[in-house]
């Protein structure tokens, strides 16, 4: 799984997530594995990270927009096994519109990491708007995964309480 804080260094990706979720980030709660795809079966920017729950199913997808850092990207991806994106389209595709709950929403996050009142390391999210091209294509991923792309300034400021064991198993820093 990647590290908290190798996501938040990505910054602005296009998230994919159920419907039935409010929260853009409880798929990375839900999370026990992530897979690495890349190619043309991807979406328009050609790279994204599918993460699965503990049953084997997709339940949050990010996507890497002309906006993400590349170079934080690649740092994130590293150790992830890959999937072939022919194959991997198919079943993948399949994963996100079958799941029960009534489809897929997606929308453009700015990645950020905080701590919570224990010290703890979190992954938050707030609503990011792209660049006219990181627009375009996130419109093109939506549109070929067949999930609804949500824009504006409403909702978001998401937080996910995933412990920074992913990381280290470190004890918080004691207050100064």
């Amino acid at each position: 799984m990647p590290a908290p804080e190798r996501l938040a260094a990505v910054a602005t990706v296009l998230c994919l997530y159920p419907r039935r979720q409010r929260d853009v980030l409880a798929g990375w709660l839900a999370s026990v594995s992530a897979q690495r795809c890349i190619g043309e079966g991807v979406g328009a920017a050609g790279e994204a990270i599918v993460f699965r729950d503990a049953r084997g199913r997709a339940c949050w997808r990010l996507h890497l927009l002309p906006d993400s850092d590349f170079l934080a990207w690649d740092l994130a991806v590293v150790g992830l096994p890959a999937a072939e994106a022919q194959r991997s389209r198919g079943r993948l595709a399949r994963a996100l519109r079958g799941w029960r709950g009534g489809g897929w929403n997606a929308r453009t996050l700015r990645l950020q990491l905080a701590s919570d009142p224990t010290g703890r390391r979190i992954l938050v999210a707030d609503a990011s708007e792209p660049s006219a091209l990181g627009l375009e294509h996130a419109r093109r991923i939506a549109a070929a995964e067949g999930a609804t792309l949500r824009t504006g300034p409403d909702t978001c400021c998401c937080m996910a309480r995933r412990a920074a064991s992913d990381v280290s198993n470190a004890p918080a820093p004691a207050s100064r």
